[in-house]
């Protein structure tokens, strides 16, 4: 009893602090509120160390990989001169065998208290509400941040909250969620015209709704899930990669998703691949200010934008120990996470 209530005070303590920071630098409050340096922010997880006094068995997976992000963090550090990749992989490794309810919690608590006031704030006029003027094919639409520095950071925020929540209430309370997956999905798309995010809103309620109902039930799709993150980004890297303006497919696609192709081909030929980061890599996008960006270069897909931060093989790395860990999880029936 002991052991599991240190255990999990640690982890909210750290994840309280680090979840809190990431929410907050996507605020306007941002530009006022002091910056914490990546090195502090490395010591509070480091922390998370003392729930290894209490774990008695590693896996052979576990200690390979660790050992490997450790590895590919050091030279990511030594080539770019940035530490955010050996943060999140410490987070990573450090939170080995850790209740998910409990880190969901958190993160639910956290980072919703933090999107809810900044959102109400914005409404009240505390807190600067970006509008953006943006024309689409049948008309002139707004788009509004409320008090994040861009509309896409405030519906990400909505999308990765959603999830989580649902997860948490995964055997319960179907038709409130399917309620707020839906509502959800219409004031982002209404107010933000954040389409993909809206989407991936109504593709996860949906998907909610089919395992509540299937319960444990197997189907043969189950078994791709793993390799998602594997396929997506191998996707999003081939046709950013052959991105072409003479092919109506590719500017189809590109047009789908909002330059995405296009920007990440300009990101490509500019930098490179590079194998641990590239030092230099400077992307300019809209976000906490409503100026024109007249040289607007901005990688919007994480896949792409974390080849030329981290670099190609830390990337492989990633999508790699998410398929054999989701493939892990798969086997122990549980289809939820």
């Amino acid at each position: 009893m002991l052991k599991i209530k240190f255990e999990n005070l640690l982890v909210i303590f750290v994840l309280t602090i680090v979840t809190g920071y990431d929410t907050i630098t996507t605020t306007m409050l941002n530009r006022t509120l002091p910056n914490i340096p990546v090195i502090l922010l490395i010591c509070v997880v480091l922390l998370l160390i003392f729930r290894f006094l209490f774990i008695k068995k590693f896996s052979a997976f576990y200690i390979i990989s660790s050992i490997l992000l450790i590895l590919t963090s050091i030279i990511v550090f030594l080539r770019t001169g940035g530490t955010n990749f050996l943060l999140y992989s410490l987070l990573i490794i450090l939170l080995y065998q850790a209740d998910v309810d409990v880190v969901l919690k958190t993160y639910v608590g956290v980072s919703g208290i933090i999107v809810l006031l900044i959102f109400l704030l914005s409404i009240l006029g505390v807190v600067p509400n970006l509008q953006f003027a943006q024309i689409r094919s049948s008309s002139l639409v707004v788009r509004n941040s409320f008090g994040f520095i861009y509309p896409t950071d405030f519906a990400s925020h909505c999308f990765y909250l959603f999830i989580a929540w649902g997860y948490l209430l995964r055997e319960k309370y179907i038709f409130i969620r399917t309620i707020v997956g839906l509502s959800l999905a219409f004031f982002i798309l209404k107010f933000c015209d954040a389409r993909l995010n809206a989407l991936s809103v109504l593709a996860a309620t949906l998907i909610f709704i089919i395992m509540y109902y299937t319960k444990e039930r197997e189907f043969k799709v189950y078994s791709i899930m793993p390799y998602f993150a594997l396929i997506f980004s191998t996707f999003m890297f081939y046709v950013s990669y052959f991105f072409t303006w003479s092919s109506s497919f590719y500017v189809n696609l590109n047009n789908l998703f909002s330059m995405r192709l296009f920007l990440g081909k300009n990101a490509l030929d500019t930098y490179g691949l590079p194998l641990f980061g590239k030092a230099g890599v400077k992307f300019i996008g809209y976000g906490g200010t409503t100026e024109s960006v007249h040289s607007y270069n901005y990688v919007d897909s994480s896949y792409i934008q974390m080849l030329f931060y981290y670099g190609l093989i830390p990337v492989v790395l990633l999508v790699l120990i998410y398929v054999f860990a989701s493939k892990k999880v798969h086997k122990q029936k549980n289809i939820y996470f």
